[in-house]
C-alpha cells in the first residue's frame, strides 16, 4: 500500500499540538465507526439483505482504508498512534454498538448519525489545517470528506432520507 505524502514541517508546536489531537480523534472516531459497520455487516438480516450486506461492505473497506491513511498521518508527526481498544475508546465520540440484533434500518441510521460526526471532526480538522498551512494534510482530509459524504449519500437514501 503506498504511503501517503508527508506532511510539512511543523509551523509551531501550537498548531501541531492541536493538528494532532483533531487527528487522532477522527482516527479514534473513524475506527469505532470501521468496527460498528463491520459488525454489522456480519449481522444484517432481511428482505434486503444482499444489497445491504454490500454497502455495509463498501463503508467498511472505506473505513478501514482511511484508518491506516490516518494513522499514517500522525506518525508523520512524529507522534505514536493509540493502539489499544481502550485508549480508542476512551478518545472516540462515536458510540458503539449495543446489540448485534438491530433491523438494517436502524443500523444504517446509525452509519448516518456516525458519518455525520466524522465529516464534522474532519471537518474542523481540515479547517485547522488549512488555517495552520498544512496542505498536504488538508488534501487529504478533504478527500476524506468528499468520499465518506459520497457514502453517507448512500446510507441516506438506504433509510429514505436523502431528500429534504
Amino acid at each position: 500500500m503506498a504511503m501517503t505524502p508527508p506532511l510539512a514541517t511543523a509551523k509551531s508546536n501550537i498548531n501541531a499540538t492541536k493538528l494532532i489531537t483533531e487527528l487522532e480523534q477522527l482516527f479514534c472516531d473513524n475506527f469505532v465507526t470501521y468496527y460498528k459497520s463491520h459488525g454489522y455487516h456480519f449481522n444484517v438480516d432481511g428482505p434486503m439483505f444482499a444489497q445491504d450486506h454490500g454497502l455495509l461492505e463498501e463503508i467498511y473497506d472505506f473505513l478501514w482504508t482511511q484508518h491506516d491513511m490516518l494513522g499514517e498521518q500522525i506518525r508523520q508527526m512524529d507522534k505514536p498512534v493509540p493502539c489499544s481498544l481502550k485508549e480508542i475508546l476512551s478518545i472516540s465520540n462515536i458510540v458503539e454498538c449495543d446489540s448485534p440484533k438491530k433491523p438494517s434500518k436502524e443500523m444504517f441510521t446509525w452509519m448516518n448519525k456516525d458519518f455525520d460526526q466524522l465529516i464534522d471532526c474532519a471537518q474542523s480538522l481540515y479547517d485547522e489545517a488549512d488555517m495552520s498551512s498544512y496542505g498536504g494534510l488538508a488534501t487529504l482530509i478533504g478527500d476524506y470528506i468528499k468520499d465518506l459524504s459520497k457514502l453517507n449519500w448512500k446510507v441516506k437514501a438506504t433509510i429514505g432520507k436523502s431528500f429534504k
